[in-house]
């Protein structure tokens, strides 16, 4: 056995000994009688988490892959290399057609086509890949649209593509990129269902397995850099879900301004380093602030990055604001108030581009509200009710819920009283000063608006 084989052995991320008797009727069923046969709808359950367990810590997908806005032709006019049956192709549908633009928002995204051309490669690459994508697709459909348990599509799809790859597992496709595309598809799949252990537990598997190819650059030179950026989203929903330490890290930030540059985009220092408290943030946070502030003025200019450069704008964000300070863990937090609002806030920031429906982010991070809570509630001096009044708004629109909205209101009242802002214009023209993308968050943030001016 190759070297390769030899080191697959020691991997056991799918565990399928340990099944109950009815989780094993319910794979034979779907085997058996196909995908559709006895759909029924339960609520969330002790049956439905023994079969979500059942497939050994399911297929997962990270959120910043697929997108598309349009096929390059209609789905029931191509000719798939893998039969399909009809429910499949209307997954496909409905993913590309709802779920992509959730994942890469057509508001400051282009060129979607080659994306687009790596999963069509990638869905028919062989039967493994086949059915790992299509119980991504299935999940994320499941979770943009509101289903608490695991479709019986996005069982059926696991069951087959977790066999298949207990079977690679033991041969000379142990780390091929369809094993580790489908090990990266089990963790976001168990962070959408919220199994932080399991998760955890996929991640570990995944930094072995990209560590035994040489490392995420060497792995990028042998295979599309979209690969590549896929596991680094994968890694940070799993920092901001758990307050966990990455696993890896990139930063491309430099190159993402040099792209916009050579779109025209003129690159000047925003206004944002005249504020007073500017000059209390370290050099790190200094840098980061201007840049993202920067590219979000773009945006707000029609700039818009190709897949490939919003992938790496946010990758690069993340890790750097990691790397500065954890979310969560044993380590203090950071001793300068200002220092602890600007980061928690470009965290925040950073998570509006991910996953949304609509106007909204739909993920919840929790470590992340409750940091963004925590440095509210602390409070800053007078002086900075600008800086106050982002941070309120910038988590109205992402990580704070409905639950915080009366908390919320109250707070935005207190920091426009005190900046004397009386209007949604006023407070728009505050909040792009900071880093504020108006095609994404104007239409949620003029909504929290209205609804502190009917606050008591």
């Amino acid at each position: 056995m190759s070297e390769a084989g030899r080191q697959g052995k020691t991997f056991a991320f799918i565990d399928s000994s340990k099944v109950d008797r009815l989780s094993q009727r319910l794979v034979r069923s779907h085997a058996m009688k196909g995908k559709n046969a006895g759909k029924r709808h339960h609520r969330r359950s002790r049956l439905d988490l023994n079969r979500h367990q059942l497939i050994a810590k399911t297929l997962s997908y990270n959120s910043g892959s697929v997108t598309l806005n349009h096929w390059p032709a209609p789905s029931h006019s191509v000719s798939f290399p893998i039969k399909t049956t009809l429910q499949s192709r209307d997954t496909i549908n409905k993913f590309f057609a709802y779920v992509t633009e959730a994942l890469l928002p057509p508001q400051i995204c282009c060129s979607l086509d080659k994306v687009t051309s790596f999963w069509w490669r990638f869905l028919f690459a062989d039967q493994t890949a086949h059915h790992c994508t299509l119980a991504l697709l299935a999940t994320l459909n499941d979770f943009f649209f509101g289903s608490i348990i695991v479709s019986h599509e996005a069982l059926y799809h696991l069951t087959r593509a977790v066999s298949l790859v207990n079977e690679d597992l033991k041969t000379t496709k142990a780390l091929s990129s369809s094993t580790l595309t489908v090990v990266n598809f089990l963790v976001v799949h168990e962070i959408v269902r919220e199994s932080k252990i399991e998760a955890e537990i996929h991640l570990e598997g995944l930094r072995k397995m990209v560590s035994l190819r040489g490392g995420l650059a060497n792995l990028e030179a042998s295979e599309d850099a979209l690969l590549v950026l896929k596991f680094c989203r994968t890694d940070l929903d799993c920092a901001l879900s758990y307050g966990t330490t990455p696993c890896f890290y990139r930063d491309r930030m430099s190159d993402v301004v040099w792209y916009l540059a050579a779109q025209g985009f003129p690159i000047s220092q925003p206004s944002i380093d005249s504020n007073p408290w500017f000059n209390e943030l370290s050099i790190t946070l200094q840098q980061l602030v201007i840049e993202v502030t920067c590219i979000g003025h773009s945006f707000n200019m029609g700039y818009k990055l190709d897949p490939y450069m919003f992938q790496e704008f946010i990758v690069s964000l993340g890790y750097r604001l990691v790397r500065f300070h954890p979310i969560g863990g044993p380590e203090p937090q950071l001793e300068n108030k200002v220092d602890r609002a600007c980061h928690i806030g470009l965290i925040v920031f950073l998570t509006t581009l991910f996953l949304r429906r609509g106007d909204r982010c739909f993920m919840r991070y929790e470590p992340v509200a409750q940091q963004l809570k925590s440095v509210i509630e602390t409070g800053l001096e007078a002086g900075y009710s600008d800086l106050t009044l982002w941070l309120l708004f910038i988590g109205g629109v992402s990580v704070l819920g409905n639950l915080d909205s009366a908390w919320l209101k109250m707070r935005i009242v207190q920091a426009a009283r005190l900046l004397k802002v009386t209007s949604w214009k006023d407070a728009q023209s505050c909040l792009v000063r900071f880093p504020w993308i108006n095609l994404l968050h104007n239409e949620a943030g003029e909504a929290f608006w209205k609804q502190q001016e009917e606050f008591p």
